[in-house]
């Protein structure tokens, strides 16, 4: 036990905490990151601290008019609109970066399955500038299916063919989702990675199901290994606010993991 402590202790010191407010503070606090209007309203980012100043919890929240005014023709060059937003500084999430809320009209594939409006909300663990280098094309292809080693994907995911993607690279599903089992789909957790690594998190929520005023948790399935050092959900959940009028989708249960990066392999 106490050898467990010790490590514990290690790993909390070796991470960005919340700043010094966080740290001082005896009750949870919650910080409020970027903010920007899309449709009708706006969709800001947060994150929770605990007493101890040790993130617990974040997401984004977006305004009930949100689902309003929302462009229903694709833009030129891609199948959906993106917004980056920015995490508070005050709460930095290793190995969390930003988020990007993204709305796809008409869905993507496959057809059948998530070809209806919805949003898909990527937690990134890498930099815009790293995902702008992301081109899903030509050379860019052999990087984006450079697979994590197994024990980085939680078991039973899988990776389906033509989920690559530029500025995101391949994502990987579980199977076991409602929507593969004759149910209409409505929220499900997608894995994404790129160059060997895990690089976002992706809880995809339609309109249709966010009109329906949802107050919904589910399980995170978890790796064995994690490539870094950090805090990582163990739950999400998409709810309603009836009170303010606002949609929360968020990572929960914030969980100390420590890395343990992939083995390089022989040229």
């Amino acid at each position: 036990m106490i050898r467990v402590l010790a490590v514990g202790t290690l790993l909390a010191a070796m991470l960005p905490t919340a700043g010094m407010a966080a740290t001082k503070s005896t009750a949870p606090k919650t910080y409020v990151g970027e903010s920007k209007q899309v449709g009708n309203g706006n969709v800001r980012t947060w994150v929770t601290v605990d007493a101890k100043g040790n993130p617990s919890a974040m997401g984004v929240t977006f305004s009930e008019t949100t689902l309003l005014g929302l462009p229903m023709t694709l833009p030129k060059d891609d199948i959906g609109w993106e917004w980056n937003l920015a995490l508070p500084k005050e709460a930095r999430v290793a190995p969390f970066d930003h988020v990007a809320f993204y709305w796809n009209p008409k869905g993507h594939i496959p057809d059948g399955i998530y070809n209806v409006s919805h949003f898909d909300i990527h937690f990134f663990m890498v930099s815009e500038p790293t995902r702008a280098d992301i081109t899903a094309m030509d050379r860019n292809l052999v990087r984006c299916f450079k697979l994590p080693e197994a024990g980085y994907i939680p078991a039973g995911y899988i990776l389906p063919p033509q989920t690559e993607h530029r500025r995101m690279g391949v994502h990987w599903i579980d199977p076991t989702s409602h929507e593969f089992h004759g149910q209409e789909f409505t929220s499900s957790l997608l894995i994404g990675s790129y160059d060997g690594e895990v690089d976002f998190i992706e809880p995809m929520i339609t309109r249709a199901y966010l009109e329906t005023r949802p107050d919904f948790t589910a399980e995170v399935k978890q790796p064995t290994l994690y490539a870094k050092t950090g805090y990582y959900p163990t739950s999400y959940s998409v709810r309603f606010d009836s009170q303010k009028h606002e949609y929360v989708v968020s990572l929960d249960g914030l969980t100390l993991r420590e890395g343990k990066p992939q083995a390089v392999a022989a040229e």
